[in-house]
């Protein structure tokens, strides 16, 4: 059997330890990663491989050559442009014929048994068969669903935590006949799991999935890289670790397991180790300590400590300094004497700590602090000065300038206006235009973006040491996941566009928003051109959404008093903007499911008679549009036509657009709040949490094998009796989060705590 081997990756999340090399050339223990591959195949009797190559193709090509010295027989495929890692696979065919081949990434570690994937293919004649493995955390790779018999159901690529509902990946090693190849187009970009495997899934061919005996580890960060270290020095991944190993010198503690190259230094009361790696060229003076650390021919000054590190050819840690967890140096970089760098800082090539001095973030092209990272909602949170700085606002803006024109606004103290100036600043350092608003507040930033139809908007707000940033599409709703996740890696890898002086951006201003945000709630929420009765409603005195949400519902006609009191219903908006509370004219709370449920019906009755909601909404929220004949779309279920309708409906999920929708058949109708909450079905909700000891993804998947149990899109809606039970991954621990929905809140709290038992026993038995 012949073999592709996808080697055109760059490993920018590598980085600095890829800089200046592809990816699949990075070194593990004497060789390539790419090199460990080609034994694994050689191991397997595979001896002929075709080698796609995109990135410094030549790095490849002049250190295997024709594979002879390896016994085996290379041949290159060098993309112009990129093909995706199907697309490269196709240009392949020639070399490959009419047989079944085995297609393999060149930068993962692992030792699978080939033998057994190769058997259980041809046991079931499948058009392709997926090396399946499992991860407790899948957020990084493409979720497999299969059936028992390993039959594969779909794909999910790169999940939110709501999507995740298995713990089956996939490794990128396939097992492909020709047939599997035909719908890919001759030198079209196309992807295994995003294109041609969905594709193959609709027309109706077998393809399987099996987790096969052995190891595998996307190599994917450096985080990861030194987790392959580990792991091989442990033994538990089988590499080759003979070659490019050196004697042990005499007088020099080692605590094993440790891997020691040719030509390295150690001099006498150095201690190594454990888990230490000392590649070809590297030094370690007297006194120092390495330990859990790779030097790849770098070198550590007399008395310094070096634990959980990668250290890259060429740099120096001077005397009595100190390099903490996580931390890269890149080539040449350099640690001066009695100088510390904090745990994940990355030093770029021939950057420099002073001596004495602290390096507590890292020095890369651009120059940025470390990266944050978008909450399930979207929101990027940190503490003013510490997580959320003008650095990393200035390496944002400068992504977000890439797109032309970015919407700036800010609210609620000083620090969020120098974090939002910050932004604006690189936005024009990238040449964009930074159109800075006075929208008040978030949810009034997402109706500009939506208004003016702006490519990317920013919001940033203050709360206390703490800032949080949005940042929204053109259609005002929060960006997509695969749009933060670009975001984040080009702030991990110091991306963004800086301008020529004759090129940098303009600054813009927009006012008005308040009032325009306000008068186009009150205009598009009415129902109908009939004059409506005055509705008399309170809305509270603090908090500058509320400001807005007092002059929309005057723009409708309301009769708006500011405070709190009975015998009218209270709105008040938060969270932004985007939330809304509400209480009845006798001050009984009406909930956020309650309100969605109401407004489903008003949307049934007098809108377009179809909306959408989150997956987690309320099933009476169906119940509602099953008695109108209406339909319900959910978001993440029913994929871009469910965003396209939310992004049209703002009263769904702008707490403004709500207030106004409600008060406006108020007054359609003369009804009472009370009255029209009073006219919805029965149902209470209760909210839970189940700490796991097992993974997320599998408890998904037992979870969506009950009976009664629905994909969402994301999470899983199960039938129990009469009531309805929603899971959910949390997004921030090793939990699942639990709604349970009944009619009457002592049913609903019975059912959630019966259900987060059931999910505690699932859980003992996985």
């Amino acid at each position: 059997m012949k073999a592709v081997i996808l080697a055109g990756g760059e490993g920018s999340r590598l980085r600095p330890l890829t800089l200046g090399r592809p990816k699949p050339m990075t070194p593990l223990f004497g060789k390539p990663v790419l090199g460990h591959i080609l034994d694994l195949l050689r191991r397997h009797g595979v001896t002929e491989a075709a080698i796609t190559l995109r990135y410094l193709p030549a790095a490849v090509t002049d250190y295997f050559g024709d594979g002879a010295q390896l016994g085996m027989s290379l041949t290159y495929f060098v993309e112009e442009e990129p093909l995706g890692t199907a697309g490269g696979v196709k240009k392949c065919m020639d070399f490959l014929g009419e047989e079944d081949f085995l297609v393999v990434s060149g930068d993962a570690v692992c030792d699978l048994d080939l033998g057994e994937l190769i058997a259980l293919h041809k046991s079931r004649r499948s058009v392709a068969t997926l090396a399946l493995c499992r991860r407790s955390e899948p957020l990084e790779y493409g979720l497999v669903r299969t059936d028992s018999q390993g039959r594969v159901l779909g794909f999910v690529e790169k999940p939110g935590w709501g999507q995740v509902d298995t713990e089956l990946v996939n490794t990128g090693l396939y097992i492909l006949s020709h047939k599997a190849m035909e719908p890919v187009e001759e030198g079209k970009s196309w992807d295994f799991g995003k294109d041609l495997f969905p594709q193959l899934l609709e027309r109706g061919e077998a393809l399987y999935g099996w987790e096969v005996p052995g190891y595998w580890q996307d190599m994917g960060d450096c985080a990861a890289y030194l987790e392959c270290v580990h792991d091989a020095l442990e033994g538990r991944v089988a590499l080759d670790l003979s070659a490019g190993q050196g004697p042990r010198p005499a007088g020099v503690e080692v605590k094993e397991p440790c891997w020691i190259g040719r030509r390295v230094s150690l001099a006498p009361g150095c201690t190594v180790g454990p888990y230490a790696v000392l590649g070809e060229g590297s030094t370690v003076a007297t006194g120092a300590v390495v330990e859990r650390s790779v030097l790849l021919g770098a070198s550590v000054g007399e008395g310094a400590e070096v634990t959980g590190a990668i250290l890259c050819k060429g740099a120096a840690v001077h005397r009595r300094a100190m390099v903490n967890p996580g931390a890269v140096l890149g080539e040449e970089a350099v640690v001066g004497p009695e100088a510390i760098v904090a745990s994940g800082v990355k030093l770029w090539p021939r950057r420099r700590v002073p001596e004495g001095g602290k390096a507590t973030a890292s020095q890369v092209t651009a120059g940025e602090a470390p990266p944050l990272k978008f909450s399930a909602g979207g929101v990027l949170r940190g503490d003013v000065g510490e997580e959320l700085t003008a650095e990393t606002m200035l390496a944002l803006g400068a992504l977000l300038g890439e797109k032309g024109q970015v919407g700036v606004g800010w609210s609620s103290g000083e620090a969020a206006a120098m974090l939002g100036r910050a932004l604006g600043c690189g936005v024009a350092a990238a040449g964009g235009t930074a159109l800075v608003s006075d929208a008040p507040c978030p949810s009034a930033g997402a109706w500009l973006a939506k208004t003016y139809q702006i490519p990317l908007s920013a919001f940033v707000t203050q709360d206390g040491d703490a800032a949080e940033l949005r940042v929204f599409a053109p259609d005002g709703l929060p960006l997509g996941r695969p749009e933060q996740r670009k975001l984040e890696g080009g702030l991990l890898r110091g991306e963004g566009s800086r301008a020529p002086a004759a090129r940098v951006g303009a600054f813009e201003t927009v006012t008005g928003v308040r009032s325009g945000y306000a008068a186009e709630a009150a205009a598009l929420s009415r129902l109908t051109a009939i004059p409506l009765r005055p509705v008399s409603v309170w809305v509270p005195k603090g908090g500058v959404e509320n400001q807005v949400l007092s002059a929309a519902l005057t723009a409708l006609g309301c009769h708006v008093s500011r405070g709190e009191g009975r015998g009218m219903p209270i709105f008040s908006a938060d969270w932004g903007g985007f939330r809304l509370a509400a209480w009845d004219e006798a001050g009984h709370p009406v909930s956020s499911d309650h309100l969605l449920v109401l407004l489903t019906r008003i949307e049934m009755e007098h809108g377009s008679g179809r909306t959408v909601l989150p997956a987690w909404a309320p099933a009476a929220a169906d119940t509602v549009a099953e008695s109108f004949r209406g339909s319900l779309l959910r978001l993440g279920r029913d994929g871009e036509e469910a965003r396209r309708l939310w992004g049209e409906q703002p009263w769904m999920w702008d707490a403004v657009f709500a207030a106004c929708r409600i008060c406006a058949r108020l007054g359609l109708t003369g009804e009472t709040l009370s009255a029209l909450c009073h006219g919805l079905p029965l149902f209470a909700t209760a909210r839970g949490e189940v700490g796991l000891r097992s993974g997320r993804g599998r408890l998904m998947g037992a979870a969506l094998a009950q009976p009664g149990a629905r994909p969402q899109g994301e999470g899983a809606r199960i039938q129990v009796g009469e009531g309805w039970v929603y899971v959910i991954p949390n997004s921030r621990r090793q939990a699942l989060r639990v709604i349970a929905e009944a009619t009457t809140m002592e049913a609903a709290q019975e059912l959630c705590a019966r259900y987060q038992e059931k999910l505690r026993q699932m859980d003992e038995r996985e």
